[in-house]
């Protein structure tokens, strides 16, 4: 049965080729006289081939309609379906396969009956050889459409058409705050770094674009649009070391603030920090940065608790 159903594809053809030759014999032997006997004979032929095609197309398709699970099991049919899906169309193709079985008998027989040598095959096996060899064809479309799905199947214009909703737009900064990368082209705040015990006792130095930083100097509430970034340096000896610390940044979107807290690359000494994370990228609502808004609730921290712990000059020794 696995092999009858893995060639209905092939034993399908036959018929279809009856579909498509039967009616030029058929037109052929309707004039009358002599010399006509073979054309009965060609469509005589067509038809029996035709009929034998189309019962070894019905048992293949019924083994593989099973075989791929499409026809339940006690089932001749497949399960009958409304509308233009697949399983509509599969129902359709076994009802057009079974009428096209069906019509073939008053078809042959139309085309068999006894006739003089002089005889026309008659209109009677015109219009019922006709009407078979449509339903073969129909009956080949529609299993054309059902072995190649990318096909689009057609659908009544009374279906008003589906608009699809527009796709989410892209996040530009869903891997890096980009805006925060170029903090180097927004204007500095002080000329030099600060030791900042708020966060995480490094250095670090403030940058503003021009909405921010005359709110800032002058310890006001920062306005919509403001972006403040802190770029920050570990701390080595009491001095800003070589190893860069995370960017923290506050940007208000409204009356809200909206922070970021960025590292590409934690130091394993650091990853206690972030959780064991040997990247950190938290932004938004994320739970890391709870402690974060709670100081910057308003915005701006309070000018009051910045730090002012410079760095420390070095001595100069006299000379002789």
């Amino acid at each position: 049965m696995e092999w009858i159903a893995l060639k209905h594809a092939l034993l399908s053809h036959l018929p279809v080729a009856t579909g498509l030759l039967l009616p030029w014999a058929l037109f052929a032997s309707q004039r009358a006289g002599r010399g006509i006997r073979p054309w009965w004979t060609v469509c005589r032929y067509l038809g029996w081939v035709g009929l034998l095609g189309l019962l070894a197309a019905l048992i293949s398709g019924s083994a593989a309609g099973r075989a791929f699970g499409l026809i339940p099991a006690g089932r001749i049919f497949p399960l009958p379906a409304s509308g233009y899906g697949a399983d509509a169309l599969l129902f359709r193709h076994a009802v057009i396969a079974t009428s096209a079985a069906l019509f073939a008998v008053p078809a042959l027989w139309a085309m068999n009956r006894a006739r003089k040598d002089h005889q026309s095959l008659g209109v009677l096996a015109l219009v019922l050889g006709l009407g078979w060899s449509a339903l073969l064809l129909a009956n080949g479309y529609s299993g054309y459409v059902l072995a190649h799905p990318g096909r689009p199947v057609p659908v009544p214009p009374t279906v008003a058409k589906v608009v699809e909703a527009p796709a989410p737009p892209v996040d530009p900064e869903a891997q890096a705050p980009l805006r925060a990368l170029d903090y180097a082209a927004l204007e500095a705040l002080h000329a030099e770094p600060v030791k900042s015990a708020a966060h995480g006792s490094r250095w670090i130095r403030a940058w503003a674009n021009p909405a921010a930083a005359s709110a800032y100097r002058a310890g006001r509430a920062l306005p919509s649009g403001a972006l403040v970034v802190l770029s920050s340096l570990e701390d080595r000896w009491g001095r800003p070391g070589t190893e860069p610390g995370p960017l923290y940044v506050l940007e208000m979107k409204g009356e809200a603030p909206s922070l970021t807290f960025y590292w590409p690359q934690v130091p394993v000494d650091r990853r206690r920090e972030t959780g064991g994370e040997t990247r950190a990228y938290w932004r938004g609502q994320d739970p890391h940065l709870d402690a974060c808004r709670a100081c910057h609730a308003g915005g701006m921290a309070d000018p009051a608790q910045r730090s002012r712990w410079r760095v420390p000059r070095v001595r100069q020794s006299p000379t002789n």
